[in-house]
C-alpha cells in the first residue's frame, strides 16, 4: 500500500504548491474527501473490520445500533442456525412475496447521543476533555466521536475524563470546539426478520463490515486501498486549478477505478446459485416444480 505523501507530493508538484500553504491545505482536504467517497463505494480489504456481534434479545422496536464508522456490510450471519440474512429496503423486506431471512437498516434518531461545544484536544493526542460531557455522566465507552469539522471517527475507550480514544488524532488542535458522540446522521440500526416477516428477538448475528478510513493528515499515513492511482486522479479532478496542468478524462478515471477494484481481494462468500428462498440449489429435486 502507498503512503499519502507519495500521492500528495505528485499533486503538489503538478499544482506548484510548494510555497502555497492555502493550496496545500486544499490538497489534503480534497484527498480526504475523495478518500471517503472511494471507501464508500467498495469493500476495500484493509478496511474490513472484525465482525461486530449483535445480540437481538436486547433490541428495541427500532433494532440494534451498529458502529458509527460502518461504511457498508459484506455479510450478516447467524452462526448458531447457519443462516445468512440478506439486505432489503424496509418496504421490500415486508412484502408478502419476499422470502428468506432479511435485514433492513434505518437512521432512527434525530439527535446525537451527546454533543458539546467545549472540546479540548491536542494534535497527536489520544484523549480529549469536555466539562459538559463529564458533568452529564453519559456512558460513552465503545461509542464513536467526531471532532469539529474534521474527517474521521474515533472509538472512545473510557467513560471518565480525559476520555481516551483510538486511533491517535493528527488533525489541528481543537480548543472549545464542537464534537458529536454517536452522530445521528451516520449511525444506523439493524432489524432482522424471518421468512414470515416477523422481527427476530431471539438470536445473535455477526455483522461483517468495512469501516470509515482513518483520515490522511501526514505524509507517513498509509492509504488503505489496494491501489492509490484513482485517489490521485480524483483529487486532481476536484481542484479546478489542475485542469490546465494535468487533464483528466472520464476514461482515465474509469480505468484507474477498475484496476483498483480488480486488485482488491473479494470478500469470501458462497457463489452457489440460490432459489427464491435464498437456499442453495441442491439439484436433487424436479427442476420444473415450484421452488
Amino acid at each position: 500500500m502507498i503512503k499519502a505523501g507519495q500521492i500528495y507530493d505528485e499533486i503538489a508538484d503538478i499544482l506548484d504548491a510548494a510555497n502555497d500553504p492555502v493550496m496545500q491545505d486544499r490538497i489534503w482536504r480534497r484527498m480526504n474527501y475523495e478518500y471517503v467517497e472511494l471507501c464508500r463505494e467498495v469493500s476495500w480489504a484493509p478496511l474490513r473490520s472484525e465482525p461486530v456481534t449483535l445480540d437481538f434479545s436486547g433490541a428495541d422496536s427500532t433494532g440494534m445500533w451498529l458502529p458509527s464508522d460502518l461504511m457498508g456490510i459484506d455479510l450478516v450471519w447467524d452462526a448458531t442456525n447457519n443462516v445468512e440474512f440478506f439486505a432489503k429496503d424496509r418496504p421490500a423486506a415486508q412484502l408478502t412475496d419476499e422470502y428468506g431471512y432479511r435485514y433492513w437498516l434505518s437512521y432512527p434518531s434525530r439527535s446525537d447521543l451527546f454533543s458539546g461545544t467545549d472540546l479540548l484536544l491536542s494534535k497527536g493526542g489520544a484523549s480529549f476533555s469536555s466539562a459538559s460531557l463529564t458533568a452529564a455522566g453519559t456512558a460513552v465507552d465503545g461509542e464513536y466521536v467526531q471532532f469539529s469539522e474534521e474527517p474521521g471517527l474515533y472509538e472512545i475507550t473510557s467513560d471518565t475524563s480525559p476520555f481516551t480514544f483510538e486511533p491517535t488524532y493528527y488533525g489541528p488542535q481543537q480548543s472549545h470546539a464542537t464534537f458529536s458522540i454517536r452522530p445521528w446522521q451516520v449511525t444506523q440500526k439493524m432489524v432482522i426478520i424471518d421468512p414470515e416477516e416477523m422481527k427476530l428477538l431471539d438470536r445473535t448475528v455477526y455483522v461483517y463490515y468495512w469501516r470509515l478510513p482513518t483520515p490522511l493528515y501526514r505524509k507517513s499515513d498509509v492509504i488503505q486501498m489496494q491501489s492509490s492511482e484513482i485517489l490521485k486522479l480524483r483529487t486532481l479532478r476536484g481542484i479546478p486549478e489542475s485542469k490546465g496542468r494535468f487533464g483528466i478524462s472520464e476514461s482515465m478515471l474509469s480505468q484507474a477505478f477498475r484496476r483498483a477494484v480488480k486488485s482488491n481481494p473479494k470478500f469470501p462468500r458462497s457463489t452457489f446459485p440460490r432459489d427464491k428462498h435464498f437456499q442453495n440449489f441442491t439439484m436433487n429435486k424436479n427442476p420444473f416444480q415450484p421452488r
